[in-house]
């Protein structure tokens, strides 16, 4: 999902971006052929990612980016610039792309190299074994009960009667 998102940008989102411009009153660069400013812009920002082009034509038009020179207020930025602004908007996606990916190669590697063979799990679950039985007949000959509940240890039978008093 965050792949697509970050695919390279398509000629309806050019347009878009540069029609969302023109509607807010921006005017193209004098120098570029207007028959030629699709294809100018698209080739500029080929490879540029769809959100990035959309932050970027956001900032634009309310004037976000009036601290950059090579920003004209009022103006649809020349195809270079604006690929650079939709470039630098798009970072932080390609770092949350790239962080994602570290976390599924470190979970994928872990998975691979964790895998053990039938025989040893199979002298894992024996060692248990043989820990728990040993563990029990420690318990046993230090309670003094048996396994089944029985045991030869006396039983402690609380005094319930009146007389007996309790220190607080």
């Amino acid at each position: 999902m965050l792949t697509e998102r970050l695919a390279g940008v398509g000629e309806a989102a050019v347009l878009r971006s540069l029609d969302a411009m023109q509607t807010a009153g921006m005017t193209m660069p004098p120098a570029i052929e207007p028959r030629k400013i699709l294809a100018v812009y698209h080739y500029a920002l080929s490879g540029v990612p769809g959100p990035g082009l959309a932050a970027a034509t956001a900032k634009l038009i309310r004037g976000d980016y009036a601290a950059n020179p090579d920003v004209l207020l009022g103006t649809i930025p020349k195809p270079p610039v604006l690929a650079a602004l939709a470039r630098a908007e798009a970072l932080s996606l390609r770092a949350e792309l790239a962080r994602k990916r570290e976390i599924l190669a470190a979970l994928s590697a872990n998975r691979t190299d964790d895998r053990r063979s039938a025989a040893s799990r199979g002298r894992v679950r024996t060692l248990l074994e043989n820990f728990r039985k040993a563990h029990a007949a420690a318990r046993q000959d230090v309670s003094g009960i048996r396994p089944d509940g029985a045991g030869s240890a006396p039983q402690f039978t609380p005094n319930l009667s009146k007389d007996a008093t309790h220190a607080a």
